[in-house]
């Protein structure tokens, strides 16, 4: 069973950047651990306080999975949301 948390944390992001230019996330580091992307699920474009994200499902190899948004204008990456095979 996996565990709905909502993070809302900032994060540092490697991608794969693709011939067409689009960007798949390959790991990311979340409190000082480094989670790497077994699957890439959904993605989707929102608009949160005026700004533009690009949002994607990730599993990671613990079975977890995360919800990370890039924002390109700021090239920031944050963590929303988390379903964890274990608490933090």
């Amino acid at each position: 069973m996996l565990n709905q948390v909502v993070v809302e944390e900032e994060i540092s992001v490697l991608v794969r950047v693709m011939p067409s230019g689009s960007i798949q996330p390959t790991s990311f580091v979340w409190r000082d651990q480094t989670r790497y992307v077994s699957e890439l699920g959904r993605q989707w474009e929102e608009r949160v306080d005026g700004k533009s994200l690009r949002c994607f499902l990730v599993k990671a190899v613990d079975n977890s999975q995360y919800e990370i948004r890039w924002d390109p204008a700021g090239d920031r990456w944050l963590l929303h949301r988390a379903w964890l095979s274990f608490l933090v």
